[in-house]
Parts: structure tokens; sequence; C-alpha cells
């Protein structure tokens, strides 16, 4: 398919009960930008992937957003329990979640896995990759390896609890899993907070941090990207600048930790909703084209595409991530944390941190966090 044919689709596809898409404004000026904090976009970072997650967790796995809106209305604006009775054809997922206990504000697995990850480095002081992974052995130990475990079990970390059961070491490169899914790359978010400010660092540890959870140099070149465009958003850097500022790190250390060029630029293909020929109507369908499903290089797509077209709005960024559908659980925590990186704590709607579970433990977190590199 040429580039005509693909400017073409993106310009013309409607969807009916989506909110007018607002206008965008890249032309942010340098004062408004500093005006956000260093502490602040760390916090809002930190809490968007939770919210993203927690948001959800609830309306997980439908594809068929005619389902979806059967379920939970013309547009999911809040969070949601799971359905005991869902019209998804991964029902069997949503009642399982139900009888687990999970409810509206909860997180995920994921969500849990990336909280545990904060806490590490909140207890340490810093990252300490040996004490993450014991906190994850222990959560393990709960788990039975199979998919109706925990708060349900995604692929990856199946196959990272059966390479530990089978006594593969943490420090094994091939612990972790062979999915090309974006567990890592969400859980990294805690990475960029801390190291924002030392890019090579981040890189190195982003990876490191990637290998436990996964072998795959796709996934894992991915999420060291991703992980780098956190944390340039967190320091300042502007959208239409980002992949330049990441590809002028050190180049020995940006292809040892991030394999792959075009991972590295993948950030720029959200500038499509800069144009107004290739620019979505209904914003949320870039999941749709992007595609809906688990792996990584459809999500990061969907999630850059948001924070382009609302560069000053998280909660319609992540709700656009919600409403298309699929594996918005994800894609909507990737958007949080990104978003939540340019907008700082301040920009995001207190009814979103309110809603979460246990939100001023996470609140409390998130403090801290900003508190190991801000004085």
């Amino acid at each position: 398919m040429n580039k005509i044919m693909i400017g073409f689709l993106l310009a013309n596809i409607i969807s009916i009960g989506a909110p007018q898409a607002a206008e965008v404004n890249r032309n942010i000026q340098e004062e408004d930008r500093a005006e956000i904090s260093k502490r602040d976009r760390i916090m809002g970072a930190i809490m968007g992937v939770f919210i993203g997650d927690a948001l959800g967790v609830g309306t997980h796995w439908y594809y068929d957003l005619d389902a979806l809106k059967t379920d939970f209305g013309p547009w999911i604006s809040d969070y949601n329990d799971p359905k005991l009775e869902s019209t998804s054809r991964f029902a069997k997922v949503h009642q399982y979640r139900h009888d687990q206990g999970v409810r509206a504000g909860d997180l995920s697995q994921t969500g849990q896995l990336y909280r545990m990850l904060v806490e590490s480095v909140v207890d340490q002081g810093g990252y300490d990759r040996a004490d993450y992974a014991a906190r994850v052995d222990e959560l393990f130990k709960t788990l039975n390896g199979k998919n109706y475990s925990g708060l349900y079990t995604d692929s990856a970390i199946r196959e990272t609890w059966k390479h530990r059961k089978a006594g593969i070491s943490w420090d094994d490169p091939k612990v972790g899993s062979n999915a090309i899914t974006s567990d890592a790359a969400q859980m990294n978010v805690a990475l960029a907070a801390l190291f924002y400010d030392d890019p090579e660092m981040l890189a190195k540890t982003a990876n490191s941090q990637t290998k436990l959870f996964y072998h795959n140099d796709f996934p894992i070149t991915h999420s060291v990207s991703y992980a780098l465009v956190v944390g340039g958003l967190i320091d300042g850097v502007p959208l239409e600048h980002m992949a330049e500022h990441i590809l002028g790190m050190n180049r020995r250390v940006l292809t040892r930790n991030a394999l792959y060029y075009d991972s590295r630029i993948q950030i720029e293909l959200g500038q499509s909703a800069w144009e107004p020929e290739t620019r979505f109507s209904s914003p949320h369908l870039a999941a749709k084209v992007y595609g809906q499903h688990c792996e990584i290089h459809q999500l990061l797509p969907g999630a850059y595409y948001f924070i382009h077209h609302y560069q000053n709005n998280f909660e319609e960024a992540v709700l656009a991530a919600i409403n298309g559908g699929g594996n918005n659980m994800a894609r909507a925590a990737l958007t949080g944390g990104l978003s939540g990186a340019m907008v700082g704590l301040s920009g995001i709607p207190e009814r979103f941190i309110k809603g979460l579970n246990n939100h001023k433990q996470l609140l409390k977190l998130a403090e801290k966090m900003a508190d190991l590199t801000q004085p």
C-alpha cells in the first residue's frame, strides 16, 4: 500500500459515538514547557502508567468495538469492573478477573509487577536488579504458570515463570520469554523516572531490566527505545526533537542496548497527527489501523499517535487508547506513562488519581521516586 493510499485511509476513518477530535496544537511555547517541573513530570509518568493500566483492566481485550460499546456505553471515560457476562470473545478472562476480586480502579498483574519495581527502587534508593528479581520470585510462588493464575498471567510472565521453575538463573540470557509484548516497556517508566538525565545509563538499565522477561531482541529494543522517549519527555525534550535526541546518544551504547534503528525513531510515527490529511477524525481509531493486538510494535505506534494528537490533554490521550479496544490496557498504560511525563501530575485529572484503589500509597511511591532525583 503506498503512502498516498495510507494517508487517504487515515484521513477518512470515522466512528460514530466518539468525541469530536480536538484541534492539535504543537506550537507549545518553551516557557510553557518550563513551567512543568521535573518533579511534576516524574510523578505524572509514574502515576500515568498506574492509571492507564487500571482503566483497561475492566475493559480489556474487546476487539469488536461494537461489543465494547454494548458492554460499557458509547465512550468509556472512567474505571470499570470486569464484566461477569461479557460480549467479548475473551469473556472467560473477564469473568475470571471478576471472580478473583478485580474491581474498578484495581491494577492488572502487569500493573502489579510495575508497582513492585517502583517499590524496589524506592526501598533500595535506586535500581537493584537482584532485589527486584527476588520480589518477582516471591510473586511467582503464588502462581501456577498457567494463564488463569493470579490476576491473569500473560504469556511473557508464564514463560519466565516456567524458566525460573526449571532453575534458570535471572542472570541467564534465556531466563525471559520469546514473546513480543509490552510488559517490560511499561515497567521501564520507573527507570526513565530515575535516569531521565542520563540517557546512556537509562538505555543500559532498561536493557538489563527488560531481559528479566524477554530474550527476544525485538521487544528488548522497543522497550528500551520507549524508556528513552519517556526519559526525554521528563527532561523536557519536545516531541518534534525526540528522535534527534535519542539518535544523538553515544552510538555504541545506543546500538548495544536498542539494536534496531527503526525502534529508535518510531516516535516520529505519531507526527501524522499534526497533518490534516493524515489525522484521524476519531483519534481512538488509530488503534484499529496500527493494530489492536498485544505485540509491542502494534501498541507503541498507537500510544505515540495519541500523545502527538493530545499533547496537553492526559484525559483525551488515555481515553483514546482505551476506546480503541483490543489490548487497550497495555496501550493506555504506555500512553499514560508518556502523557504523564508531558503534562506532569498536575495535568492529570484528580478523578483518575482518586479512582485508583490505594491511590494514597501509589501517590506516595511516586513522590518518593521524585525524591530520588529531585532536591
